[in-house]
């Protein structure tokens, strides 16, 4: 994903690791220069679910929906 909402660019990265078991996306947010992590989507093989992680900071609610449509897309779950 790459959206421009309120001035900010959010961008995803997938990620994984099989020997923790777990797969999805990491948002990137970046603004006025600045880039940094601000919430992820992951896919736990243990738990059978997904879960969003937000890192101390705002992320708007149509970023979040964006991205954990994303990772659903993406992360193939068996």
């Amino acid at each position: 994903m790459e959206r421009h909402h309120a001035g900010s660019l959010y961008e995803t990265e997938y990620t994984s690791d099989d020997k923790d078991g777990f797969a999805g996306l990491v948002l990137f947010c970046t603004n006025q220069n600045e880039r940094e992590r601000v919430a992820s989507v992951i896919y736990w093989d243990a738990d059978g679910q997904y879960a969003v992680e937000t890192f101390g900071t705002d992320v708007p609610l149509k970023v979040i929906e964006e991205i954990i449509a994303e990772a659903k897309a993406i992360v193939k779950v068996s």
